[in-house]
């Protein structure tokens, strides 16, 4: 459910301190049908069967007998064209979910080789400049926002969405649009960071992933694997670095 991982420390104005944080575990779990794979889900892994019957249930699959084939399986007494034709394949909440293969990611993506660095103190005003740009939560305080950050801290632009993966899939799709150099900004989430928002970010080529909550396992992992330097818990004065803290200055 959890494990322990080293990170930075770094209290704006202050020292710089190697600890353990407990972060959430995240990891996919495949659904099978009779054997044959059908969907992913990235999930924090307890009560699989649970998760399963309930995604079902929520498609409109009525509930087929079930069981734990590996620890990271669950399988289907089911035909795999009664959950194929389904909504299983493609959702909002999870960019990989539908995907047969989950380490394609290494495939597609290169470790991002950027050198630059940011201060401390920008980095810690960074969910605030965000939080400003926010126009529709302070209306209906039920959004998710992502904002590009350039080198020298100013924002370029932000999206708000009601998923989170949406968010940042708007702001990416903006800057391809317009030809933004994503290898010169920071990333910054108003959420949680999990896998497929690191993932999202790996693929842009962003060298920053800075989120005002926690990120998971995975997440950390994908940073670390890319050179992306992993914030999280950036509030109050205060940053957890999870990977590649060397990008970031007193």
């Amino acid at each position: 459910m959890h494990e322990p991982r080293t990170i930075e420390r770094i209290t704006v104005g202050g020292a710089r301190e190697i600890d353990r944080d407990v972060v959430v575990e995240e990891a996919p779990l495949v659904l099978t049908a009779r054997g044959r794979e059908v969907a992913v889900v990235m999930r924090t892994p307890g009560h699989d069967l649970e998760l399963i019957r309930g995604l079902l249930h929520a498609e409109g699959v009525a509930a087929p007998s079930l069981r734990q084939a590996e620890p990271d399986v669950v399988d289907a007494d089911l035909d795999e064209a009664a959950l194929v034709r389904r909504a299983l394949t493609s959702t909002a909440a999870c960019g990989v979910c539908g995907r047969a293969a989950i380490a394609d990611l290494e495939t597609r993506a290169r470790a991002i080789d950027a050198e630059w660095r940011l201060d401390a103190a920008a980095i810690a005003r960074f969910p605030d400049t965000l939080r400003a740009a926010q126009a529709t939560f302070d209306a209906t305080g039920g959004l998710h926002g992502a904002a590009l950050i350039d080198r020298g801290g100013a924002l370029v632009a932000a999206r708000e969405d009601v998923g989170r993966h949406n968010a940042v899939d708007k702001l990416v799709g903006w800057g391809l649009g317009a030809g933004i150099a994503f290898a010169d900004h920071a990333l910054v989430l108003s959420g949680r960071l999990g896998y497929e928002l690191a993932q999202k970010a790996v693929l842009a080529g962003l060298p920053f992933v800075i989120a005002v909550s926690a990120p998971s396992t995975l997440a950390i992992d994908v940073c670390e694997r890319f050179r992306v330097t992993g914030c999280g818990f950036v509030r109050a004065g205060r940053i957890n670095v999870y990977s590649h803290g060397w990008r970031i200055v007193p």
